[in-house]
């Protein structure tokens, strides 16, 4: 268990994605993320997707040229966030 975010403890476990979509039921509180875990990432730590529970928004952490597709995808709103910048997307509220 390591402690997270707002010291939320979160329970991390090592898994393939067809393992890691299968351990969540989708109760419709991570917007559109079904039964995908909260944290993501692999076992180099390169990159790195979460998605918290009760947000609405995904943060994608990782090489330059990851962020750089994410940021040109067309079906995808995505902005760059800076180190130490408020990663909220505009219009949200973080508690």
């Amino acid at each position: 268990m390591v402690t997270l975010y707002a010291r939320w403890h979160y329970v991390l476990i090592e898994a393939g994605p067809g393992q890691a979509a299968t351990w969540r039921p989708d109760d419709g509180r991570a917007y559109g993320t079904g039964d995908l875990p909260n944290l993501m990432f692999p076992a180099d730590h390169s990159w790195l997707v979460s998605t918290l529970w009760d947000d609405d928004w995904t943060c994608i952490g990782g090489p330059a040229g990851l962020v750089d597709a994410v940021l040109r995808h067309p079906d995808l709103e995505a902005r760059s966030v800076a180190p130490g910048q408020d990663a909220t997307p505009p219009g949200h509220q973080a508690f």
